[in-house]
């Protein structure tokens, strides 16, 4: 059947139908048709899962030279890891049809929502950034997108961006990297329906043909589509392609006019310098206007957040004087404000109004300008609403920093900060601080602070910001009342990176302080507590955990490597020894290195850990696992665990680690309530919830280890969810979803031994 299916589809003579094959996969549907061919939602028949297949139309495979150019373009893609750009699991060719599987992504494209409705200001700025983000990730791996559009730029219903078809865009003009002007004439004039849309969106060098195509083409595409979300109509227009391509080399486009009316003159400047001509005065980079974009966004919601703080604080004062003496009272206060200008309450609110009207009108001051406005704003939201209207804080989430520099390869930085303060902060007594697990979950999510506030039951949201540029640092952060949405307080902090550990010392004690928590002298210690005075040890051991965290059997061996990338700069670095020893004893209990070469070094780097700092959790957790799993000291293994609990109770990874540890001597009612603690403290941690389906199955309770299993799942892919269910499966002789299970597990972490025996053993016992 997908013989038939695919000879049909190379004679033209049909399209596939809901049902047929092409290889390993099962249409469902037909997503929709272009001139790049037609995509059609697929079930993915071995891994179980859906995709998206796009099959390329033959006139544009039939030239071997352009298809072997085209093929090495899309695996070029193929390596891109970026969340705002698409993913692409396969290039794949059956009986002469080429065709590419993508993930299967929910939602619309920016034309069609551009269709529906305008697009407020707010996520416009949202979108553009995001697609900036996606630029400069390509761009910074060599590759040239050229052909973007609304068309290609989807938006799932949360807000997320996903920019499409990297690596087509060449397959559809010409294939070199000089763009030719008699091929580009050929393409107008003998296919204008097509063309005309692409035509719009190209770059003056596109449309003049004869140039070296690089990076700021897409720039310029960019600023066209920005400016097409905020007017409603492209900048460059015309009747014909060819009109079209006229018109953006020779005509300038119309000023934004403020229409809508809250476009700001900032705006304007960004959308004109991405719509320069000549494009050495055009952003030179998509990072740039990524900044841009980002540092507007923020502008205007800090203008907003400012606007209901005062809205709020007016409010209230009037609340208060009407309980006072009635409306009449208020009416008085409000004309004796009107009076004297200077005193009391009546001189706070004009003050704050001031500033943001201010703010308003010169939005991009010098650098220094911009960080006494923050300040201000800080220090007056401070004063009118957190000392006045607010109680101690008793429950944070810290949000997953963002990385704005839009390099994949400073995400361990982000991340590590994150998981550095989460950890600074739970050492504070009478802090509910929500576990990472928890909170990345919102990671590359827009999602309100309302929202978040309510799905995990905390009062405030801190939000952080991370540019990198250079040996420049720069870190945003923010407090925010998750009720109200009003900004309790904002800092801006620029710093080198040299000054990465101290700076973030500095951050763990000012969010301490502004959550008005009272520490002690030893709380303080805790809190601002660090390890290593070299930066770049720290940096090398975030990177470690960066890697740790993804939990894989290929990620433990680069978290190890770091790790001890870290040690080798600083031999007194307690945490980087613990971090060794941690997935050193992981790599030996997955079988996925020797124990013999696992456990000694565990052994060696814990109690090196422990020499150093005898109140390290993370090393008495580790020194609890080879106790257990190598030396068979099981007295010995149990008081590590505990000790480790005692250190820190809110570590998931040691309460894992002990319920393991229980249900392996049978003690399975103590275990359970390991486990149960720890779901308690990190609900939504895949690990645990996958461990709990290995507790079910320990207990030979199958059915409930399935149901565990799939919850566990639904939360999110995990290899050891996977790993499990295919045991449960098997137990329960349902031979052929165990395989599913097990070659999922493998596509996760294709080096596990466990999941390769395992599969092994259940295409034997299936027969």
């Amino acid at each position: 059947m997908s013989q038939v299916a695919a000879q049909l589809l190379i004679k033209g003579e049909t399209r596939l139908a809901e049902g047929q094959r092409i290889g390993r996969y099962q249409v469902t549907a037909l997503l929709g048709e272009g001139g790049m061919g037609e995509v059609y939602l697929v079930q993915d028949m071995v891994l179980g899962r859906q995709v998206a297949l796009k099959l390329l139309p033959a006139q544009f495979t039939r030239d071997a030279d352009r298809l072997r150019r085209f093929e090495q373009e899309a695996r070029a893609a193929s390596a891109l890891n970026h969340p705002n750009i698409i993913t692409i699991h396969e290039i794949g060719e059956l009986d002469g049809a080429h065709f590419i599987v993508t993930e299967f992504i929910e939602g619309q494209t920016l034309r069609q929502q551009m269709a529906e409705a305008q697009i407020n200001l707010r996520e416009v700025l949202d979108v553009t950034s995001q697609v900036a983000s996606a630029l400069a990730a390509a761009h910074e791996a060599g590759i040239v997108h050229r052909d973007i559009k609304p068309e290609n730029i989807m938006r799932r219903r949360d807000g997320f961006v996903k920019v499409l078809d990297f690596g087509l865009a060449k397959l559809a003009s010409t294939a070199t990297v000089k763009s030719e002007a008699a091929p580009t004439k050929a393409l107008v004039s003998t296919n204008p329906g097509m063309v005309i849309g692409t035509a719009r969106y190209m770059s003056p060098e596109q449309a003049r043909g004869g140039q070296e195509i690089d990076a700021r083409t897409d720039t310029w595409s960019l600023g066209v589509v920005l400016y097409e979300m905020i007017t409603g109509r492209p900048p460059f227009d015309g009747e014909t392609p060819s009109h079209v391509i006229v018109s953006i080399l020779e005509n300038d486009f119309a000023p934004l006019g403020r229409t809508p009316p809250e476009v700001p003159g900032e705006l304007e400047r960004i959308v004109s310098k991405a719509l320069r001509k000549n494009r050495e005065e055009r952003y030179q980079t998509a990072r740039e206007l990524s900044i841009d974009l980002w540092s507007l966004k923020q502008e205007l919601e800090v203008d907003a957040r400012m606007q209901r703080a005062v809205q709020s604080e007016t409010s209230d004062r009037h609340e208060a004087a009407a309980k006072r003496g009635g409306q009449a009272a208020v009416e008085t206060t409000n004309k004796s404000a009107a009076r004297t200008g200077d005193r009391g309450s009546a001189n706070q609110t004009s003050s704050a109004e001031y500033l943001v009207n201010e703010i308003k009108l010169h939005r991009r001051a010098a650098a220094f300008g911009v960080a006494a406005i923050v300040i201000a704003i800080s220090t007056l939201s401070y004063f009118f609403y957190f000392t006045r209207n607010v109680e101690t804080i008793d429950s944070v989430a810290v949000l997953p920093f963002v990385n704005v520099s839009a390099d994949p390869n400073t995400e361990y930085l982000s991340d590590g900060m994150t998981e550095t303060l989460i950890s600074s902060l739970s050492q504070l007594p009478n802090l509910n601080v929500k576990a990472r697990s928890s909170v990345f979950r919102y990671k590359g999510k827009a999602i309100e602070s309302r929202q978040i506030g309510t799905e995990l039951n905390v009062q405030a949201i801190l939000n952080g910001r991370v540019v990198e540029r250079g040996q420049d640092l720069t870190l945003y952060v923010e407090l925010i009342d998750a009720r109200t949405e009003n900004v309790l307080w904002s800092q801006h902090y620029d710093r080198k990176s040299s000054d990465l550990v101290s700076l973030q010392n500095e951050i763990a004690r000012d969010v301490s302080n502004k959550l008005r928590v009272k520490l002690s002298g030893a709380d303080e210690q805790k809190v601002t507590k660090h390890y290593t005075e070299n930066t770049q040890a720290y940096q090398a051991y975030l990177k470690g955990r960066y890697h740790f965290n993804k939990r894989t059997a290929e990620e433990l061996v680069q978290a190890n490597q770091f790790f001890q990338q870290a040690i080798d700069m600083d031999r007194n670095y307690a945490l980087a020894y613990a971090g060794v020893a941690l997935s050193s004893a992981t790599l030996g209990r997955r079988g996925a290195l020797a124990p013999v070469e696992t456990y000694p070094k565990a052994t060696v780097a814990a109690s090196r850990a422990l020499e150093i700092d005898d109140n390290l959790a993370d090393a008495h957790n580790a020194q609890g696992m080879v106790k257990m799993d190598f030396v068979r000291d099981f007295a010995g293994a149990e008081k590590e665990f505990k000790r480790a609990i005692e250190l820190d109770p809110m570590n998931v990874d040691a309460h894992h680690a002990y319920s393991h540890f229980l249900v392996a001597l049978g003690r399975t009612e103590e275990s359970l309530v390991e486990s149960r603690r720890a779901l308690e403290i990190d609900p939504l941690n895949l690990v645990m919830n996958s461990h709990l389906a290995w507790h079910y199955l320990f207990a030979r309770d199958y059915d409930q280890a399935i149901k565990q299993g799939r919850q566990t799942l639904d939360m999110g892919e995990d290899y050891w969810a996977h790993f499990y269910l295919g045991q449960a499966y098997e137990q329960t002789k349902r031979y052929d979803e165990a395989i599913a299970e097990f070659k999922k597990a493998i596509n996760l972490s294709p080096t596990s031994a466990e999941a390769t025996a395992a599969l092994g053993h259940a295409y034997a016992i299936s027969g």
